[in-house]
């Protein structure tokens, strides 16, 4: 048996930890500076905490020079849990833009004309909004 097997499972089974890690499950823009997420597991309380947010070292990076400008905030939404609004620099209309979770394969979302964000996110969510 080889002597670096032991050293080897162990890499395979954290690599696999962080194959299995929280993930985007869907994305809307709900206006010109906000996105919306909502995610497989919760947010970590770092991830979600304002004072301990590193703009440096964000959870969530964007394309088209999209940046975040705060820590995501927790959203209750009815039949969505693990919603966040993620504070952000703007949005354009008409551009495809992508979200990435630490890095993970990016998910893709569009900024509309504000009438028509706000009627997908009712869209979305029902009249509750």
């Amino acid at each position: 048996m080889n002597h670096l097997f032991p050293a080897v499972l162990a890499a395979a089974v954290l690599c696999g930890g962080a194959a299995s890690a929280n993930q985007i499950e869907s994305v809307i823009a709900v206006d010109y500076l906000t996105v919306e997420v909502v995610m497989e597991d919760p947010l970590t309380a770092e991830e979600t905490d304002p004072f301990r947010w590193d703009p440096a070292r964000p959870a969530f990076t964007f394309s088209e020079g999209v940046e975040m400008t705060g820590a995501p905030r927790a959203q209750e939404v009815r039949g969505y849990p693990n919603t966040y609004r993620i504070p952000v620099n703007g949005l354009d209309t008409d551009i495809i833009y992508k979200i990435s979770y630490h890095g993970q394969k990016a998910l893709t979302f569009k900024a509309y004309e504000e009438e028509e964000m706000q009627t997908r996110y009712k869209d979305r969510y029902g009249s509750y909004f």
